[in-house]
C-alpha cells in the first residue's frame, strides 16, 4: 500500500498549505480547508467512489439518466 496525500472531501492531489502556522491545507480542486490531509491511498479511492456515485444517486432523482 502506497501512502498519498489527498483531500477528504473530493479526493484530490492538488492541495497545498494555506496557512502554515496552523498546518491548514486549502484543496485547488473543491476548495476545502482544513487541518486534515488523507494520508491513505484505499481511502481516497473511496472518496472518490463516493463522490462518483453521489452524481449517480441525483441524475437518477433528476429522471437524467
Amino acid at each position: 500500500m502506497t501512502k498519498t496525500r489527498s483531500c477528504p472531501r473530493c479526493g484530490s492531489k492538488k492541495y497545498k498549505i494555506h496557512i502554515p502556522q496552523t498546518g491548514i491545507w486549502k484543496c485547488e480542486n473543491c476548495g476545502y480547508q482544513g487541518s486534515v490531509v488523507i494520508e491513505d491511498g484505499n481511502l481516497e479511492k473511496q472518496v472518490k467512489e463516493s463522490k462518483k456515485m453521489e452524481k449517480l444517486q441525483k441524475k437518477l432523482l433528476r429522471g437524467k439518466f
